[in-house]
């Protein structure tokens, strides 16, 4: 068991730290060299060309492979890919050779940097080629499937977890249609002047309809979201200490878009779930403000803490609460979003922003 974590270890480190990348480039050198050897010439000469041009070609690899695919092929935006395409095999082409013939002259001064005989236009040619071929093929072949190979295997993780969870759901839900109508009987048996508690009953009966039935969707309108964030607030405030200071700020400036089911959830969850108990109600606080910037949703939660208990808090602990968040932020928004944690003496502030521009 002990070898077999290793293993998994260095597999992990490996790629972490692009050994891969490492091999390819050593491969490059070795067969450069192993093509153009010649027993007459200096081997040292000949093993620190083959590394000039395997270190050179780095340049038009991770160029196209890095910035160019995805920032121009991958946006659709063809035309200028090509035109960026032919200025970099023309820009790399061009600083390889000075480089390629720079190392020949190192070790032999007759050879000029800037050959000018009859067999300069060949030597070009085959410079430029080389670098038309990993710009293009190498980087772009092996880009192109690594992306695919990668979100293949992310839809295919987010499919699995969308069953399981719907399994799940399956095995827990309980008859909507009696729930409902549970629900309704409580509301007619309270006392009409009991206004709060049929408020309550009534903000419960559509918290729980929005989850049964519009949570079914991978994407669901913000408006739909931000109304259950409010009743959900609602309710939790219901139950804390009258004079506690709650506060929910919701940017009206926020467009229509659509976002993950219940995916801020969890945030305010935490906040509720660990805020602090202190004598005095109003320096128990939780501030909530959700707003928009420039195709970005951010959520901002501050909440007071027991420091006796701090250590407990969900997010800080790692709960499945915030785990799952991650996970599904990871899945479903990838280098797509940014979630900071930050706990102090008395408080923790969370901030998330997701880019839900698709």
């Amino acid at each position: 068991m002990e070898a077999f974590n290793m293993e998994v270890d260095f597999e992990k480190w490996f790629f972490k730290y692009k050994g891969l990348h490492v091999v390819m480039w050593t491969i490059t050198a070795a067969s450069t060299f192993l093509t153009y050897y010649s027993p007459q010439g200096s081997l040292l000469a000949q093993v620190c060309n083959a590394a000039a041009v395997a270190v050179s070609s780095t340049i038009p690899f991770y160029t196209t492979a890095y910035f160019l695919i995805p920032r121009f092929l991958y946006t659709k935006r063809y035309f200028a890919f090509i035109i960026c395409m032919v200025v970099l095999i023309i820009l790399t082409g061009s600083l390889m050779m000075v480089i390629v013939r720079s190392v020949d002259h190192i070790f032999d001064p007759s050879r000029a940097i800037i050959p000018t005989d009859s067999g300069t236009l060949r030597y070009a040619l085959n410079i430029f080629m080389w670098t038309a071929m990993i710009a293009s093929f190498g980087a772009g072949g092996l880009k192109i499937m690594s992306d695919s190979f990668r979100l293949r295997t992310k839809l295919q993780i987010v499919e699995n977890e969308k069953i399981s969870t719907e399994l799940n759901f399956l095995r827990s839900q309980i008859n909507p249609h009696f729930l409902f109508n549970a629900m309704n009987t409580i509301y007619f048996q309270i006392d009409k002047r009991n206004v709060f508690a049929r408020e309550s009953v009534e903000k419960l009966s559509e918290m729980l309809r929005y989850q049964l039935y519009d949570c079914t969707t991978d994407k669901i309108e913000i408006s739909q979201e931000l109304d259950y964030i409010r009743n959900y607030v609602a309710m939790q405030t219901l139950r804390l200490e009258k004079g506690s200071a709650i506060s929910l700020e919701i940017s009206p400036a926020i467009p229509s878009f659509k976002i993950a089911p219940l995916l801020i959830l969890p945030i305010i969850e935490n906040a509720f779930k660990h805020i602090s108990h202190l004598k005095d109600p109003a320096a128990n606080v939780i501030k909530i403000q959700l707003r928009h910037t420039d195709h970005h949703f951010e959520v901002d939660v501050f909440n007071t803490y027991d420091q006796l208990n701090g250590a407990k808090h969900l997010i800080n602990s790692g709960g499945l609460g915030v785990q799952n968040l991650r996970r599904r932020l990871e899945l479903l928004y990838p280098d797509r979003y940014e979630l900071d944690i930050v706990k102090e003496e008395r408080y923790f502030h969370t901030n998330l922003k997701v880019d839900y521009y698709d």
